[in-house]
Parts: structure tokens; sequence; C-alpha cells
């Protein structure tokens, strides 16, 4: 808006979460047909920027650490209301059973699903290091508006 001047907001976020007892990770079946099915569909770019340069997938609204505590039904309700990719639609008339389903997956690049500056104190674009609000508007924001520094980037000086 005219007149106001841009400030930067750095807020340390504190969150407590219960990281159940688990299995070692491995890459499942369901999830390879996951990353396959989203290379057919023409979705293995990033959902944010639309890079194809080092694809990584998001388990978007239940991470598999939370796996043995999903409402599997809640989870396919959501995935049908937030469908990235149609697949909620789609698969409506199966049930989701897994994390590793296609309609909780979401392509990132490294930036925009791990990223981390380490360079300017560790802040972060990426969805596991900052809060939706924020990670988001890498995705909304109007050209050449940069709510989000980039990895490297300086933050604007107000």
């Amino acid at each position: 808006m005219a007149g106001e001047v841009a400030r930067i907001i750095t807020r340390t976020i504190r969150e407590t979460v219960i990281d159940p007892a688990h299995a070692t990770r491995a890459e499942t079946p369901e999830f390879r047909a996951t990353k396959k099915r989203l290379r057919a569909d023409g979705h293995y770019r990033c959902y944010v920027c639309g890079t194809v340069d080092g694809i990584q997938i998001h388990h978007r609204a239940a991470e598999w650490m939370f796996a043995a505590d999903v409402d599997y039904p809640l989870l396919k309700d959501f995935c049908e209301e937030w469908d990235v990719y149609g697949y909620g639609r789609l698969l409506k008339a199966q049930p989701v059973t897994s994390v590793d389903d296609v309609r909780n997956a979401m392509a990132l690049c490294v930036s925009h699903h791990i990223g981390v500056d380490h360079a300017d104190g560790d802040s972060g674009t990426g969805i596991h290091e900052m809060t939706f609000p924020a990670w988001i508007m890498q995705k909304l924001a109007r050209k050449g508006a940069d709510p989000v520094p980039q990895d490297g980037l300086p933050a604007p000086q107000p």
C-alpha cells in the first residue's frame, strides 16, 4: 500500500510434538508407485516454483512420522478438500490406508521442501522450516514480490 514501509519480521517458533516410536523408515512399494504416478501425470515439478530439478515428494497432510496416529477417513476427507492434483476427486471411491497414498503427496524442490539458509542463521524456505502461511506465499506472491527471501539472497531492507 502506498506510503507504508515494509519491515522484516523474524520469529523463533518453538514446536512441541510427539514423534511416535516407529520402525526404521524404508520406501514402500506404494510410495514408489506414488512417485511414478506423479511423474507419469506430469506433476513431478515443484508445487511452489515449478522447477523440475531436485524434486522430493512431501507427505503434505499427514507426515510419515505420524502414520500410526492418522485417522485415515479424516485424511481422505482433507485430501478431497485440498486436492492439489485432482487425485482426491479421481480416487474418491477408494479409501486412503497409508500416508504414502498419492492423494497425500506433493512434489517440491529441495528449497521448498527442506530448504534452510545456513548463511543467514538458518532461516528457511522449506515447508518443514516455516509456518504454512509464510511458506505458501512463495507460491502466491505476485511477480516481483519476494515476501520470503530465498536461499542466499539478502533480506530486503526496510
